[in-house]
Parts: C-alpha cells; structure tokens; sequence
C-alpha cells in the first residue's frame, strides 16, 4: 500500500492518476506487472473504482492537506485537521475527553464506511472487532486512519507541482 500526501488542494483525479503511477512503479520493483493506464469509474451510489480489480483506491481531503491511499485491497483513508469539536457525536458512537481522541474515533470510523462503500450514513454503525486500522498523525495538527488488511505501508509527500 503507498500513502500519499499533498499539502495543497490538487485536482482529484490528477492527484489519483499520479499516485497509480507511482504504485505501478513500486510493484514493478516488487515484480508485479499492472496496467499501463488506468480508468477512474464512478458510478451512482458507489464509491469511485479503477477499471481493474486488483488496484484499490481511496481519498481524503481536509483543511490544507490530501491523503490518497492506493492498495491490492479494499481500502478506506481519512485524514482530518485537528480542531475543537462542539457538538454531541454519542449517536454516531463517539465520546471523546479530547479534539485528539475525538478526531482519532472520528477517522477511524469514516474510513471504515469508505472502504466499505456504505457511505457517511452508516458512521453510526458498530465497527467489527476483526477490522484492521492504522492510526498516524502525518503532519503536526492532523490525524489519519486508514482502513484495510493489515500490510506494509509506505508513505510520501507529494509536491504539488509534481500533479499534472
């Protein structure tokens, strides 16, 4: 799995395109031979898919800062800018003592119901027990979660004039 990161707001599907292409390139090194190009299908009610089934995508975007998360599997990813929160979160089954923890539960549920495909209105849902996340603050002030099989992870930041 490759996680990238923009501290800038870029052009989704540029950004997207970009990170497949340098995923392409880590699993050649890992002698994987994918696609040359692929499509970026969005379809109703679905979440957005590469026309390939083995190559997995998700994407985040919140206060300066983009999180791509690419991957053989299903993945979610969130990232948040860390912030105070006032309003009562208890029906999406979040009580939190801090803006940390609050953002650290908030996350973790968002990027379930993204690599799930069920939506924002299913964060009030229980999350399995078996469900893997990591949890890493990738710039001071922020906090990210991905969802997917546990698996190596390698991350970068993106410069982004780099995107085309």
């Amino acid at each position: 799995m490759i996680l990238l990161f923009v501290r800038d707001k870029v052009d989704s599907d540029a950004f997207i395109k970009y990170g497949y292409e340098q995923y392409k390139n880590l699993m050649f090194g890992l002698c994987l031979d994918l696609p040359e190009e692929v499509e970026i299908i969005r379809e109703k009610n679905q979440k957005p898919r590469f026309n390939v089934d083995f190559v997995h995508f998700n994407l985040s975007h919140t206060d300066g800062l983009t999180m791509l998360g690419i991957s053989d599997t299903e993945i979610g990813v969130d990232v948040e800018k860390i912030r105070p929160y006032k309003k009562d979160f208890s029906r999406y089954g979040i009580t939190a003592d801090s803006d940390e923890e609050f953002f650290e539960k908030w996350t973790e549920k968002e990027s379930y119901v993204k690599m799930t495909g069920e939506g924002i209105n299913a964060i009030k849902n229980q999350i399995p027990s078996f469900i893997h996340f990591e949890h890493f603050e990738p710039f001071p002030g922020y906090h990210a979660c991905v969802c997917a099989v546990e698996q190596n992870i390698y991350a970068y930041e993106v410069d982004p004039q780099a995107i085309q």
